[in-house]
Formats: structure tokens, sequence, C-alpha cells
């Protein structure tokens, strides 16, 4: 998108010199160098800007400004359309070839664009020294320089300043400053001493804070401690306070009056340290955003009061600790809405507190009426569950018997009643059937580290959205056990009224098994309603890892209902929280609960507020991807028979029916080999033998090819082995070298013999052979044995191999050459499954284990993939006869030209999408045997084929279902917001054991939330309605969310920001780039616009 960003120009400046300051942003006229009086020279000026949306950018063009001096000789003119190049850093030299005239810069293409960041760093880099003339001009007397009396009073001597106020320059007295700070008692004051500005307290000026009457004088002051200290965000204030003991206002306790004057006190009882609101929130803002310990806050806080530490150090790390667990405690609490119920926070219920997932399926809440009755379309009430674990979030054994202070009332599960369930899973063998080996089940039983009370953390979360679930969280002990798994999946779905849940787990294979049996040892409420049906699945990534059985039953792709749910989301949870660590580990238990408790909650918020984006993006995705492979379908389809596609589609319905049927998607097995062909080759000699056909030659016809394909491949490899000998060869290498040649011309000698009975036509060839290595030997240069030629029935020219007694043997050959590439297929996928597991072991278990173990990682990667190599060049050699062959044969559609980027798999590699991933065509090739009077038949060829095509019709079923499933979650979460902001509303009616002025706080924050969730819900129909109108959709939901024309303009100018390209991939950073180098200028008296992209703020 080329989007123009206009701005007025100022009036021409009247000097070269000139800077200029307007209202949103400063100009630096660069002159012409000039040595003689002219009227007007020409000038660059650049100006840089901040916009209304916090984006900065820049403009350049030309000035005519007044000299007194002209340059000594013309200049070149440029031509119209070349654009003004930057000026240098500190060299203006260039200017005088600036011609007058003005042109439009012209846009770069994208890709050759210059580094814009660079760019903004060199024109900076011009002001620095005057910028830093600024920072040192505010440690003087600035623009009071000279005024010796106070600003306010002027009777006295004005030698203090207010870091904090806006008119932070202006000098006050001692008692003038205390009069303006009444209401600001936590700004920092300086002192000009004679020389220099020196810090000094409010207190120290006289300056008592009066509590308990919203700042006014009381009748009964009671003086708090001497030592009172305050911890804000701007650092560490000593104050004198003044408690109300009046009681006229109906305050007694003096925690009540310093929470109204928004301080946090860290005890009960006389406090004598707080912390204000804040500065509270400030560190809850940051720890979730950035993992930031209080540890590192604290001491932050502490640098920026006294960077030196020439005073009194002040410590209450402590104090903080336990007031932030608390601070953090209650704002989960007020923003659950427990503050509204009459039963207060100690009714609180299990999971109360968890941020819920508005996009998934909520009965009574975000559902339409009737939507049980929903048929085929059912699915779109589909539960999704992410099951998984980690072991970074440990907990050390310290002793620590710290209270919880939410027990159960978020995302972790409730402890007493999970380790009372634990003590009946002591010793319970897990045993591992599946292909894979999976780490979470081979070492169930030891990942024990001593000296740890918590060894990892079980998780669920909604895949889709990567929420975590209430009560969807519990500590292992030891390993990923089921019996711990088991316990936070059915705490995760306690409640559940829906018809189906699918749960993806990445050993879903072996976890799945028996667990309707294990479900009937749990509690009644912790159990599933027998009907609902349950549907296991592998998340996307991890199910390469396991073996063909399991990829083929436990695939989400190929689970009818589902979408696109990859199930991988839970890895982007982990990334989240895997760097806190090293500080929870550290927790007592109750303490690490709730941190982690409430950076889920956390989590979860920023993930409802991304939704807008999520799903808007999402939606435009599987527009186009389900129209690219509805397309590719029907024209796979078109290739087969009406019949075959109706049999397949039957097989399909079967089995997403019931699994026990043949399974259309499981790849079939290889059962035809080179072996297998040279069997039967060497059964059809017996056979001709036996009708009375002697065979020319002792050694048969089929014998004869295997060793010419033998001596083929050793005469590769041979080469190969010579090309990767590096650097100076020794002796011992030489000699083995020779000794392999040696052999091989042996071999191939006596082949020769035999070659002559079955393809006399060679004869010629081979005497000429002889000829040509008699004269090599009489020069001393033999030639290698790896380099002569075999005259295999494929390598003769075509005149010979056009001869009759030459038809049985290239018939053989082609034969022979089939199987050899489907052997040479097979060995690399091999080759290539072993190369994906040393990867995922060194990835896992080596990195970072020190050089050793990678060095020989390294080796054993590079041993299988010369093995590769040598298995791709034998494919290539085994295609390349066939060519010559049988060129129209129909091993042609199967047999695929071998290219470099072909050999890759299984799985996709870390750089693809899951959805759009498309595998290399090695993994699709089924074995095609025939027998030897009907050739390579198309019904043999259609059913290998079948696998791909329940594949391929997979991938458009589910672009088809992600279509209506988005739409469906788009108006949940719309209906979510309308419940919820009800549901506020009728919180805020609940109390009524309340004195006005607190209930009055109580409904305000009511509403308030009310008024949140309703915006909310308005923003996302405003940012989706207008791609699903553009796309001829009308969601039933609009009528809660009326939309205004100016508002649907500004939604479709956002929309159309993020376009899909024909991949389905966004281009929106693309146009990102494009905004920031395109300028334009506009002439004089054009009204000033700005155009952002994101016009649209939270």
């Amino acid at each position: 998108m080329s989007t123009s960003k206009k701005r007025k120009l100022d009036d021409d400046p009247k000097s070269v010199n000139t800077r200029r300051v307007s209202s949103w942003g400063f100009r630096v006229a660069q002159p012409a160098k000039s040595n003689t009086t002219v009227h007007s020279t020409p000038s660059l000026v650049t100006t840089l800007r901040k916009g209304v949306c916090g984006r900065r950018g820049y403009r350049r063009e030309l000035l005519q400004t007044h000299s007194s001096t002209p340059p000594t000789e013309k200049v070149e003119q440029p031509r119209p359309d070349e654009a003004i190049p930057d000026p240098p850093l500190l060299d203006l030299e260039h200017l005088n070839d600036i011609d007058t005239s003005v042109s439009p810069r012209k846009p770069q293409p994208k890709r050759a664009r210059k580094n814009t960041t660079t760019t903004k760093v060199l024109e900076w880099l011009v002001f620095r020294q005057s910028i830093l003339d600024e920072l040192l001009r505010h440690d003087g007397h600035g623009d009071f320089f000279g005024h010796e009396y106070c600003v306010s009073c002027g009777k006295f001597d004005g030698v203090y300043k207010c870091l904090d106020c806006f008119s932070g320059s202006l000098l006050r007295c001692s008692g003038c400053m205390v009069t303006a700070h009444r209401d600001h008692p936590l700004h920092r004051i300086e002192y000009w001493n004679g020389k220099f500005f020196d810090k000094v307290t409010l207190k120290s000026l006289g300056l008592r804070i009066q509590l308990g009457h919203g700042g006014a004088p009381c009748s009964c002051p009671s003086p708090g401690p001497r030592d009172f200290c305050v911890f804000d965000t701007s650092g560490i204030h000593h104050v004198s306070v003044d408690f109300c003991d009046c009681r006229t206002n109906g305050i007694v306790h003096t925690r009540t009056q310093l929470m109204r004057a928004r301080w946090f006190p860290a005890t009960l009882n006389r406090p004598k340290t707080v912390f204000t609101f804040d500065c509270l929130d400030t560190f809850h803002k940051l720890t979730l955003q950035g993992k930031t310990s209080l540890y590192d806050f604290y001491h932050t806080v502490l640098h920026k009061t006294d960077n030196m530490e020439l005073e009194k150090p002040v410590y209450r790390y402590t104090e903080f600790q336990h007031s932030f667990r608390i601070w953090r405690n209650l704002l989960m609490l007020k923003r659950a809405g427990r503050g509204q119920d009459p039963a207060g926070a100690k009714a609180t219920a299990q999971g109360e507190l968890a941020v819920e997932c508005p996009a998934c399926p909520h009965p009574g809440r975000n559902l339409p009426e009737g939507w049980e009755s929903a048929g085929a379309l059912l699915y779109l009430y589909t539960l999704y569950l992410a099951v998984d674990a980690n072991f970074k979030l440990k907990g050390k054994d310290r002793g620590i018997t710290d209270a919880e202070l939410a027990p159960g009332w978020a995302s972790f599960v409730e402890e007493l009643s999970y380790q009372e369930h634990l003590k009946n899973y002591v010793d319970q063998p897990e045993i591992n059937t599946c292909q894979s080996e999976h780490d979470a089940i081979v070492r169930a039983a030891v990942r024990c580290t001593p000296g740890y009370r918590v060894t990892g953390t079980g998780l669920c979360l909604c895949p889709r959205h990567g929420l975590v679930r209430k009560n969807g969280v519990g500590d292992l002990q030891k390993g990923e056990k089921y019996c711990n798994m088991d316990y936070i999946v059915l705490s995760a779905l306690s409640g559940t009224t829906l018809p189906r849940v699918v749960i993806s787990y990445d050993i879903g294979c072996q976890w799945s098994k028996n667990l309707r049996r294990r479900m009937e040892e749990y509690p009644d409420e912790m159990k599933l309603d027998p009907n609902m049906q349950i549907d296991i699945g592998i998340p996307g990534w991890h199910i390469n890892g396991h073996g063909e059985k399991c990829k083929s039953n436990f695939c989400l792709s190929f689970m009818p209902g589902v979408g696109r749910t990859c199930g991988e989301d839970v890895e982007t949870a982990w990334a989240q929280t895997n760097s806190l660590g090293t500080s929870v580990r550290e927790m007592g238990p109750g303490a690490r609960h709730e941190t982690l408790n409430d950076q889920w909650c956390g989590m979860n918020f920023r993930k409802i507020v991304g939704f807008r984006t999520l799903f808007l993006n999402r939606l435009k995705t599987a527009f186009v991807m389900r129209d690219k492979h509805r397309a590719i379908f029907e024209k796979f389809s078109s290739t087969f028979p009406l019949q075959t596609v109706k049999k397949w589609e039957e097989k399909i319905l079967q089995w997403n029916l019931d699994n026990s049927k043949p399974n259309p998607y499981a790849e079939p097995a290889s059962s035809t080999t080179l072996h297998d062909v040279r069997l039967e080759l060497a059964k059809e000699d017996a056979a001709i033998a036996a009708g009375g056909v002697i065979s020319p030659h002792k050694t048969t016809l089929t014998t004869f090819l295997m060793i010419g394909l033998d001596l083929e491949e050793h005469q590769r490899n041979l080469r190969l082995e010579v090309s990767c000998m590096k650097g100076t060869r020794t002796s011992k290498q030489l000699a083995d070298l020779e000794d392999k040649r040696t052999s091989l011309r042996s071999r191939i000698h006596q082949w020769r013999e035999i070659q002559l009975v079955y393809m006399p036509c060679t004869g010629t060839l081979l005497a000429q052979a002889i000829a040509a290595a008699s004269t090599a030997a009489e020069s001393l240069t033999i030639e290698p044995a790896e380099a002569v030629p075999l005259h295999l029935p494929s390598t003769l020219p075509k005149h010979l191999r056009q001869l009759p007694e030459m038809s049985i043997v290239l018939d053989r050959e082609r034969r022979l050459r089939i199987a050899q590439a489907d052997d040479a297929l097979a060995d690399i996928r091999r080759q290539r499954r072993i190369i994906s597991g040393l990867w995922q072991f060194k990835k896992f278990n080596v990195d970072g284990t020190g050089n050793k173990a990678c060095t020989r990682m390294r080796t054993l990667f590079n041993r299988f993939s010369l093995r590769t190599q040598r298995c791709a060049a034998r494919y290539r050699t085994a295609r390349a006869a066939l060519l010559v062959i049988n060129p129209d044969g129909s091993w042609n559609s199967r047999l695929k030209d071998l290219k470099e980027n072909d050999i890759r798999g299984p799985g996709k590699d870390d750089n693809d999408s899951q959805s759009r991933f498309e595998p290399s065509w090695i993994w699709l090739v089924p074995r095609v045997h025939s027998a030897p009077d009907m050739g390579d038949s198309e019904v043999v060829l259609d059913d290998s084929l079948q696998v791909e095509w329940a594949k391929c019709r997979a991938r458009k079923e589910r672009w088809e279902e992600e279509v209506l499933i988005v739409q469906e979650e788009m108006r949940r979460v719309i209906m979510y917001q309308k419940w919820c902001a009800q549901w506020w509303r009728d919180q805020g009616k609940r109390r009524t054991d309340l004195d006005s002025t607190t209930l009055h706080g109580v409904t305000g924050y009511a509403e308030k939330q009310a008024n949140l969730r309703e915006r909310l819900g308005h923003d996302c129909a405003v940012r989706w309605l207008p791609l699903l109108k553009a796309k001829g959709i009308t969601p039933d939901w609009v009528a809660f969310a009326p939309i205004t024309e100016s508002a649907m303009s500004l939604a479709q100018q956002l929309g159309n920001t993020s376009t899909l390209n024909n991949d389905g991939e966004s281009d929106l950073d693309e146009e990102l780039e494009e905004l920031d180098a395109e300028e334009e200028v506009v002439g004089e008296g054009e009204d000033e616009e700005e155009l952002d992209l994101f016009e649209l703020e939270d």
C-alpha cells in the first residue's frame, strides 16, 4: 500500500543559520558553500517530527535562503527525477550541487531500500553536541540565571527547584516550595549551595503530610514515626506524616488512612514503611511484560535514590516482598469481582480468579440457542485442550512452609487435594509401546532432582487461543506421570458439559490408553460425562518424532472438525514463563504458585486484547488457503476415475466412524525391494531353463546385470571417496586407494567375459577400450578403475540398443532399475529419519554440554550425510537409465527428478509453517510392483496414490472448517463480552452492607468494567466486520455492536493494511517499511494531514 505523509511547510527562513522550532518538530537549514555575494542559494532543509501516532519520521526539502556569498562556479543541474541524496554527517560540501527545483522522490524498490534506522541515527548525530549542551543546562539556573529572589514571593532567595514539576526550573524559597508541594509530597527537590544543585528533602524544608482529611488540616493530628519512609517509582522518600486522631470522619486505623492516600502499608500496626500504589502497579506491569524480578526492581529504586550509596542505606526488601504478594492477590480478587460479592473473598470458588478464554465455548454465556441440535456443524462447539509438561519451572526444597493466599483459585489446582491424590500412586509403572521412545515416558521415573521439591509443571490450555485453563496447572514431583497429568486434565475439564473434547498431547498415543478406566478412580465431581466424545491427538510438530502408526492415527490434520488446530500453542506459553525459572525455584511453594498464577492471568489477558488482530489475520488466511487447497484437491481428484474417488471417500468415512477400520492415511508398507525383483527374475530364468532353453553361460542374465549394477555402485562410491579426500594424501591413504582400484579393475575384467556372451554388440567397444588401456600402460598413465566405462545396456549408443538381441537385456535392466530407484529412495528416507533423530537428540541433550560432545555429533551428521549423498547418486543414476530405456513409462509419474532441496524431512523445518507445509515428494512415493505381463497398470498406480489423495482432501476440509470455526470464535468473543458486561452490572448491585462512600466505589468499578467489556466487544466488531462484509457474510452479532459509518471507514482502512499475498502470508511488515520510506513534499498553503496506520487505539 502506498500512503503519503503530508506536512505543511513553514515560511522560508531569513538566514542560512536559522534554527526554527514549531509545535511539531524543529528544522535545520544547511547552507550551500559560496564565496561571493548573490541574492539567493539553495539549502537543504531536514525536518524531524513525531506524528500524533507516535511514529517518528523526517522530510527533506529545498528552500531559497539569502546569503552574502554565491558559488564560484555554475553547478550542474540534476535530472528532474533524480532523488536528493542524504546529507553526510559532517561534510556539507555536496549541497553546492543541488538545484533550486524541487521534484518528488521516487520510492526505492522494497528489496533495495536503504537502512532507514542508520539514516535517522546519522541525522541525529548532527545535533548531538547541541542536545548534550541542553542536558548540561539543566544543572544550572537555566532560564532564571541571574535571578536572585523567589519567583513566587520575591522576598527571599530562590535557591530551590523541583525535578518533577513541569516548570521545574522555577527557583523558589523554602516556604514557597513547601506551599507549592502540599499536594505533591513525593517530588524531588534540589538546593543551590553556591556551586551546584544538591539533593534536599521536603521533610527538611518543613513539609508535614496530613492524613485522614484529604490533605485538609486536622484538629487533632497525631505525629507518625520519625523515620517514616515512602517507596515510589521516583525513589525512596523520607517524609513527616500526621495521622488523624480526631475520629470525626470515622477513620480509626492508620492503615485505612494510608490506603486512602494511595499508600500501601508494609505492616498493620504503627506502619513506618509504605509503598505507593503506583510503585506496586508499575512493578506488577513490569514483571508481567519483562519478567523483571522484585530484587532487580527494588535495587533499581535504591539506585535511583542514591546511586553512589553515600547515604545511610534503607533496607525494606522483605517488606516489599510481603506487600507485593498481598497487593497482587488483592488485584486478582478485585478484577474477578470478588469485592462485589456479599460473601467476600473467602467464598471464592476454585478457579474463579483465572482469566477465562472468551473464544472457547461456554454454555449459557456465548453459545447460541439450540446449539445442541447443530447437526453436522456440531463440531463448531468443540472444546480444545492442549496438555504438556515443563521441567524448567522447578521448586527447591528449602524448608519454607508459607501460606498460599489463593489455594486453587486460579490456574493451579488445589494443592492439599492434589497431594492427597498422589499418595495413592507412589509406584506406578508406565509401559511405552510407542515407536518414538518419547522422553516423557522413558524418563518418567527418573526425572527426580535431589534438593528439589518440584521438578516440573504440567499445564493445560486452549490450543487455538493459548489461554491457560482454570485449575489446569499442577506441580510434578518425579517425571511426567499419568497420575499427575490425569488429575490436572480432569481438573481443567471439571464442569464441562460440551459433547466433544479434543485433547492435544505430545504423548497422546500412550496417555490415551486406558484413560476411561483410569477416570473411574477419581471423585464423581472430576469424572467426565460417559457420553462425551474424547479425541486425542499429537501436536503438529511433535508428531514428526513419532512412528508411522502414530502419525496416521493421532494426527490432528486428519481429525474431522478440528480446523487448523496444531496444538503447539502450549510451547509458546512455556517460552513466556521459562525465564522465570531462576526466580520461582527459590520461592516458597505458596509464593511460587501465586507468581505463576499471576503471570498466566496476565498472559491470558494480553492474548484476549490481541484477539482483534489474531482472528482478523486468521480469517484472511483461512479464506485464501481454503480456496487454494480446494482448487488443488479438485484438480488432483479429476485425474482419477469417479468410481475410484467414491471408493476412497467411503473408506475415509468408515474410518472416521470406526478407527478400527483400515486407516486411509496410513502409508502402505514397502513390499518390493531390489532383492525381490532379483528373486522374481531368477525364478523366470529357472522357468526358462526348465522349458528346455539352455542359458549361454553358467551365470544367468539376471545375475550378470546385478553384478554390473554392483560394479557401477562401487565405481560411484570410489569416486565420491576420492572427491572427499582433502589436503595432502598420506602414503597409507594412497596405498589403500590403489588396492581398492586394483580389486575393482580385476572384478570388471572378470565381468567382461560374461558381458561378451549376453551383449556381443559390445565387442567393438571393449576392443577399443583394451587398445586405449595398452597405450596408457606404455605411457604409465593408467585409467583409474572408477573411470572405466562398464557399457551397461542403458549406456550403449542408440543403434546398439535397437538390436534384436538387446530387447530382453534392456527389459531386465528396466525392471532392476525401477527396483534400484525404489531402494535408493527408501534408503534416503531412512537416512533422513536418522539425521532428524540425531538433530533432535543434539538439540535437547547435547547442546551446551561442551565441544567434545558436539564434535562427536557433527561426525555422526557427516557420516549419515555422506550415506545420503550416495543413495541420491544411486537414484539419479537409476532414473537416468530409465529415461534412456523407457522414457515414456508410467514410472515417470512416480519417480521424479531428485533435486537437492527435495532431500529433506521427515516433517517441516523450524522456519516452515505447519498449515502450509508441503512434504517433499520423496515421502509420498509408494512402491509399485507389477507382474511381468501387465506392466505398471493404472489400477495399481491409482491405489498407490490413495494416501496422498486422502491427505489432500484432509487439507482442503481442515481449511474449510477453519473458515467456519474462526467466524464462530469471533461471534463467541463478542457475545462473551456482552454477557460479561451484564454480569458486572449485576455484581455492582449485590452489596448492601457498605457505607455510601465505599458502595459508590464498588458500583463505579463494576460499571467501569462493564463499559470496558462493551468497548472491547465493539472494537472487535469494528475490526472484523469489513472483512466479513467483503466476503458477503453478515454475522448475527451486528445488532450487538452498532457501527457508525466513520468507524467502518477507519476499520476498512485498518483491515486493508494487512493484505495477503498469493501464499496466504501477510504483507503488513512490507507496508510498514514502505510507509517509513515514502515521503512527499506538499506545496505552500495545503492543509496539514497525517494518515496513521494504527488510528484505532486500544
